[in-house]
């Protein structure tokens, strides 16, 4: 009779390993989609007139580096999608760029004085883009920079830097102005 009672015992402890390892890989599908839903959605916050701003600036204006839309105010937990635009009027064909953020400036609310650890972690797991591309002589790029506030972010004013750079002679040199990101927490 034991061996019948430790047989059972032992295909029901199977059966939970089952339908607890069943339960992980629904989560991790449902997961991996929700990302990649969420990839797309980002992709098409950048509405049509952000666009239209973009090719004014860069085509009409012959400006190398456009971010028209730099500021935010977002709730701790909230992302916003902010395009920038960059035209290669250089003389070389596929001029290789470089897209970096940098943290610049926090200010409280409360008008203390920011801390500047604040800002670097905010712009180390706060900001999605793509850092690096190629773009053909005269032509210009949209690209995307994600800002993803956690829902424990500091209210406050975020301001980041954002330069675009081109490899010459095997020097990086700037191109375009700096531009300029205002994240506002509240």
């Amino acid at each position: 009779m034991a061996n019948k009672t430790g047989a059972l015992g032992l295909s029901m402890e199977t059966l939970v390993v089952i339908i607890i390892s069943l339960v992980i890989l629904v989560g991790g599908i449902a997961f991996l989609y929700n990302l990649i839903y969420s990839s797309e959605s980002i992709k098409a916050q950048l509405d049509e007139q952000t666009n239209i701003e973009l090719e004014h600036l860069l085509v009409d204006q012959g400006k190398q580096v456009a971010l028209p839309r730099h500021t935010a105010t977002l709730e701790a937990g909230e992302s916003h999608v902010f395009g920038m635009g960059i035209l290669n009027t250089g003389s070389e064909f596929g001029m290789h760029f470089k897209i970096k953020v940098t943290p610049n400036k926090y200010s409280d609310p409360l008008e203390k004085p920011g801390d500047d650890n604040i800002i670097k972690e905010a712009a180390e797991n706060w900001l999605l883009f793509n850092s690096e591309l190629t773009i053909a002589e005269g032509e210009h790029k949209t690209e995307l920079i994600s800002v993803e506030v956690p829902t424990n972010a500091l209210k406050g004013q975020y301001i980041f830097d954002v330069k675009v750079y081109y490899t010459k002679d095997d020097n990086e040199e700037q191109y375009g102005n700096t531009q300029k990101i205002v994240v506002n927490v509240k």
